[in-house]
Parts: structure tokens; sequence; C-alpha cells
């Protein structure tokens, strides 16, 4: 089992600011029609965001336990991609 990093720890901060920045600048180019595909959907948009996650942790250089670090950074990218998509679309 993977041992979850405790909420509000600087490196759940850390790992929360990098998805943050990431899921919301990617939310932003693919607001605008002319960068999506003849495939896309927001639903793929999502699966991305949470698939990309672990790369930007190494990317961004964030120390821990990879596999903690990754599977928090992926949490947290889909709870933010959700939630721009479900506020978008209401």
């Amino acid at each position: 089992m993977i041992k979850d990093i405790e909420e509000g720890s600087k490196k759940a901060l850390q790992i929360a600011n990098i998805c943050y920045a990431n899921v919301s600048a990617l939310f932003a180019m693919f607001t605008n029609p002319k960068y999506r595909g003849p495939n896309f959907t927001w639903d793929w948009f999502i699966e991305h965001c949470e698939e990309n996650a672990d790369q930007w942790m190494f990317v961004n250089a964030v120390k821990g336990n990879r596999v903690t670090v990754n599977a928090q950074a992926k949490r947290y990218a889909r709870e933010i991609a959700e939630r721009l998509v479900h506020r978008a679309s209401e």
C-alpha cells in the first residue's frame, strides 16, 4: 500500500502547486478550440493530466519516495482537472 503524504505538509503543498500550475495552463490552452484535435474530449483532458503528473514531479525535481510522490501528484492532477472541467461546464 502506498503511504499518503500528509495533507497540508510542505511536500503536499509543493506537489499541489506544481499540479495546479500545469493543469491550469493546459486547461487555459485547451479552452481555445484551435488547440484541440478532432478526437479531443474533456474526459481525455482529465486522463492526460493524471497521466502526466509524474513527469511534472520529475521535471520539478520533487524529492521523496518516487512512488508516493507520483501517486499523490496523480490524485491532485485528476482532482484539479475534474474541478476545472466541471466548473467550466456550469
